[in-house]
């Protein structure tokens, strides 16, 4: 099991107050172990439809970028399986994983950044993926390239 540095564990605690008050249906999995802390919960979109979202920390977090998944099984457009789309630009996502669509949701990773910036571009995706739904146009189309 690792174990977070002090700097880290304070830096956590800082995140753990925002998200309870922000995104209080997410839950920290793991939290002393550092080489399996993952926060998760439920984010409900405009149209009412609910996705699971895991974000997984890597041990030396903040100093690299966490991991965005959505855990719940996605149907795109004509209710094809989103995630045989892979890592696409067009579509903002990476190299998925089990299943999961992986999110793109930073190019450029600074340790200022908190995962509630990045809990808050997944429910951005997630409003542009419902677009995509309705349409069949790329995620690209509704939602621009994030920095």
């Amino acid at each position: 099991m690792g174990s977070w540095t002090q700097a880290q564990r304070s830096r956590l605690s800082t995140e753990r107050q925002i998200l309870n008050k922000y995104f209080p249906a997410f839950d920290w999995i793991n939290p002393t172990d550092s080489n399996k802390t993952y926060v998760k919960g439920i984010l409900k979109t405009n149209s009412g439809n609910n996705y699971i979202i895991g974000v997984y920390l890597s041990s030396d977090y903040p100093n690299s970028q966490p991991n965005m998944f959505v855990l719940s099984p996605l149907q795109g457009y004509l209710g094809k399986d989103f995630s045989e789309h892979g890592a696409s630009a067009s579509m903002h996502t990476l190299s998925p994983s089990n299943g999961c669509v992986k999110i793109c949701h930073y190019k450029g990773w600074t340790p200022n950044l908190t995962l509630y910036k990045v809990i808050l571009k997944g429910r951005i995706w997630l409003e542009a993926f419902e677009s995509h739904k309705r349409t069949g146009k790329t995620i690209d189309s509704f939602l621009k390239h994030m920095n």
